[in-house]
């Protein structure tokens, strides 16, 4: 997500999002309603992307990960990973059977999961530059996710909390013991908790300094891409793994020493079966030096507001209703197209995160519909965030098929539990494609563009406005899991930015839709970048 339009896009009015944060900074008693401000005054528009003022200032652009200024305790992992030897297929759609110890991960296999999700996979030096390719898909390629462990004993790791050093592929100790009952506590376990738990934060500024506000967004699309990695690379090892987007924020940042406001907790990954923990208090912030982001960073208040409406605190609830929140139904009178056998993806997922990369053109020719067909299975698998009782599905996935062998262009509603598509439209989609893309080539070229759309009253009413992060986690997990079979099969994906409602509108989604998540696949024109 590079390109000179999507800076573009970065330029909202300021105007705008100036009168925006005065309306939330001054109705903390509504957060589902400040919820919505912060939606609409982030939506972008052809007046917003074209009119836009924000110019990027390569001098203050910041650092791509987290450095502490001083030392602490530090483990290094292993350079190579832990082979599974686990296919894509296998692992995308739930029947890896992969040996693994269900109880928790060996310090291989952790160190395995946290390269395969977060970790730098290869480098290319131009000259004194160098460019570290990542595992994961990232906004701008700015990488704002940062990742922390909370663990018991391992073997080779004592007990403790700590920073995943992506830059040196090591681990370094904030706190010694075991504090993995305040974890459960947390997100509501109580005393009863897995081996390891995974922390994604985000630091805000790393992705604003480019996105503006926006960037609120990109917290979870981007912890969700790399969520999908990671969910994947626990089956490949054969780890139960559970993501939980609903725990008190609080407790989680204070234990990973992050102050909630610049860096913020956005999910978390459990590792193994639960087992009981020691009895633990939260403890404090500890306040550890960190080195600054870049020269000076810039402080946006509507991202602050945004997160302090979508966090919950002691007196919030953390057991969800069991119910379904897609709202839109099946149409009587739409033609439903059955999805083909699904293409075989034989390709191991170690091999295939480690060549994967973002595609910056597509060539305009067609995929075959058992290609596309194997990415709509491994999107269509639900997320089961938050326990196996979570709230589920949050998202409808639409398609826009532009060019897939034995499949009329139009526009499609994916159906996974009959695996078949609904045909809403029956009509070229190209030109229609790159226009809501932001007007890039990328949308019209691509073979197919996949929107994930969220009803937000349906999800904040039923969820709170937690729901409002919950649902960009849900859609984005499940185009991570896109882009995991699409490189599987030969094929390049990237996620684009887009035009609110005017995708909405042009979709046929319920009225006060979201757009969650747009996920390009296609043949690649070049060879995919990073």
């Amino acid at each position: 997500m590079t390109s000179s339009l999507e800076t573009r896009a970065a330029r909202s009015t300021t105007r705008r999002r100036s009168s925006a944060s005065r309306a939330i900074m001054v109705d903390h008693r509504a957060p589902i309603e400040s919820t919505f401000v912060f939606h609409e005054a982030t939506k972008h528009t052809v007046h917003s992307v074209r009119e836009g003022t924000h110019v990027l200032d390569a001098t203050n652009m910041p650092r791509p990960w987290k450095l502490y200024d001083l030392d602490l305790t530090t483990t290094p992992l292993p350079d190579s990973l832990t082979r599974s030897g686990a296919a894509v297929q296998d692992v995308l759609l739930g029947s890896s059977d992969a040996e693994g110890d269900p109880a928790g991960p060996a310090l291989t296999q952790l160190a395995s999961v946290l390269q395969l999700s977060a970790g730098v996979t290869r480098q290319l030096r131009i000259g004194e530059f160098r460019m570290n390719f990542r595992a994961a898909a990232c906004t701008g390629a700015l990488y704002h996710i940062e990742i922390y462990v909370i663990c018991g004993p391992l073997e080779g790791l004592p007990a403790g909390v700590y920073h995943y050093g992506v830059h040196d592929n090591a681990l370094r100790q904030l706190r010694d013991g075991d504090f993995r009952a305040a974890v459960a506590r947390a997100h509501g376990a109580e005393n009863r908790a897995p081996l390891v738990t995974i922390a994604y934060t985000s630091t805000f500024w790393r992705n604003a300094w480019k996105y503006q506000e926006r960037a609120y967004r990109h917290s979870f699309w981007d912890a969700g891409t790399i969520l999908a990695n990671s969910l994947a690379a626990a089956q490949a090892n054969g780890l139960p793994a559970q993501v939980f987007t609903r725990f008190l924020d609080q407790p989680i940042n204070d234990l990973v020493d992050v102050d909630g406001l610049t860096e913020a907790s956005v999910a978390l990954l459990t590792l193994g079966a639960r087992q009981p923990a020691p009895a633990v208090e939260a403890p404090a912030l500890l306040g550890l030096p960190v080195a600054a982001l870049s020269r000076a960073p810039v402080d946006y208040p509507l991202i602050r507001s945004a997160h302090e409406a979508t966090s919950l605190r002691a007196d919030s609830s953390l057991v969800l209703p069991k119910v379904d929140l897609v709202t839109a139904a099946a149409e009587a009178d739409r033609e439903s197209v059955a999805l083909p056998r699904s293409e075989p993806m034989p390709a191991t997922l170690e091999d295939v995160i480690l060549k994967r990369g973002s595609s910056r053109r597509f060539a305009r020719e067609p995929i075959a519909f058992p290609k596309l067909a194997a990415i709509l299975d491994a999107v269509g698998q639900p997320t089961l965030l938050d326990g196996p009782n979570g709230v589920r599905p949050l998202n409808d996935a639409y398609l826009l098929a532009n060019n897939v062998d034995h499949l009329a262009p139009g526009i499609y509603r994916h159906r996974p539990e009959s695996r078949s598509l609904e045909r809403v439209a029956s009509r070229p989609t190209q030109a229609l494609a790159q226009h809501l893309a932001l007007d890039q080539a990328l949308g019209g070229d691509a073979a197919g563009a996949l929107f994930f759309v969220a009803h937000l009253p349906t999800v904040v009413g039923t969820l709170g406005a937690r729901g409002y992060r919950t649902a960009h986690l849900d859609a984005s997990i499940r185009a991570g899991r896109g882009y995991l079979a699409a490189y599987a099969l030969e094929l390049g994906a990237t996620g684009l930015t887009f035009y609110d409602d005017e995708t909405v509108q042009a979709l046929g989604a319920p009225a006060k839709s979201a757009v969650t998540f747009l996920l390009a696949v296609g043949l690649p024109g070049t060879k995919p970048i990073r």
